[in-house]
């Protein structure tokens, strides 16, 4: 619907032809389309564009709903919050002014709080929904709280690409499931070392490891991990990122510690990435300052989306020597450690 809104320039529109013949006994028609259209190289791009536009365009008029544009939009899905009802309603009435300037709705709307039920006159209603899914994670507003959906298909024989693909359909872009995930990498590593193709059939003990894997994994699907990291009004905002290996993994998790006015601490895990140990063997000192360069790309990444400039950064390393390392000029070290 977004597309459809958007004029094309007259002077390119020729670039948008449709050759149209009624039957084989009649001349063809040339048809110029006026709109962005779906399957165009640069349709994502024009829409996106001029949705940047439109929130430069409106920003004295509406600077709430035009940080959002900016900020909180995927192509036509606009996820974003507020710390009141009030001022949730106040950005929602800001946006439906800014969308309708240019002459597009929004739709679809869905929210946690009964004050933000969309208009029961819009075709688009999802105020009693339980579940709905936005860029394949799927949310539940009434509990909000987000759930990892996981479909297991057991099966009495497995081969190596049967294992990848089951690995490609755990979707947890955020790494709120990476110890999971991580299991199944471990798993699929030992299969490479033992130089299995793709078709070949898992080996017993392999198999029926994978299958207690497989059944363990259901329980996912009964997961409710809570949305909201930061209390409802912080008075100190702290993130704390945390990276450790073993022989056979290394990784890191950030976790947001807030604290308002009454002292009431809100610990949550932002985030989580974790990495295979490669085959060539290293050693375990080397594998955590991996684990911390890892880390500060993460944290690097969790600061810049949350937008939190008051907060306070930690670092935790639990090895002594990779904080030596650290301590020194890359100039002095050799190798891994320097890079």
């Amino acid at each position: 619907m977004m597309y459809r809104t958007i004029l094309i320039n007259p002077k390119q529109r020729n670039l948008q032809r449709i050759v149209w013949c009624e039957s084989e006994h009649e001349s063809p028609k040339i048809y110029e389309l006026s709109t962005v259209t779906y399957s165009t190289v640069s349709a994502p791009y024009l829409a996106q564009r001029t949705l940047t536009q439109l929130s430069m365009d409106e920003e004295a008029n509406f600077p709430i709903a035009a940080s959002v544009l900016r900020n909180n939009l995927y192509m036509d899905d606009v996820l974003c919050g507020a710390a009141t009802s009030e001022e949730a309603i106040i950005l929602r009435q800001q946006f439906k002014r800014v969308l309708n300037s240019a002459g597009m709705e929004l739709h679809k709307l869905c929210a946690n709080h009964e004050k933000l039920s969309p208009d029961p006159k819009q075709n688009y209603n999802f105020a009693f929904l339980t579940e709905m899914k936005t860029l394949r994670v799927s949310w539940k507003p009434n509990l909000d709280c987000f759930l990892i959906k996981v479909k297991v298909c057991l099966d009495s024989s497995y081969t190596k690409r049967d294992v990848l693909s089951t690995i490609a359909k755990i979707f947890d872009p955020v790494g709120l499931m990476a110890p999971v995930i991580f299991k199944a990498k471990i798993f699929l590593q030992r299969l490479w070392r033992s130089k299995l193709t793709w078709n070949d059939l898992l080996p017993a003990e392999e198999y029926r490891e994978w299958q207690q894997f497989l059944v363990s994994l259901e329980n996912i699907n009964n997961i409710e991990i809570p949305r909201r990291i930061l209390d409802a009004f912080p008075e100190v905002i702290e993130i704390h990122g945390f990276a450790d290996a073993s022989e056979r993994c290394y990784g890191a998790a950030v976790y947001c510690k807030s604290k308002n006015l009454k002292s009431e601490t809100l610990v949550r895990l932002i985030t989580s990435k974790s990495r295979v140990a490669p085959i060539k063997s290293l050693t375990i000192p080397r594998l955590e300052l991996c684990a911390a360069g890892l880390l500060a790309k993460l944290v690097k990444r969790v600061v810049a989306a949350l937008q939190q400039k008051t907060a306070e950064l930690y670092h935790w390393s639990y090895s002594m020597i990779v904080l030596a390392w650290l301590r020194k000029e890359p100039m002095d070290l050799k190798d891994l450690c320097s890079k």
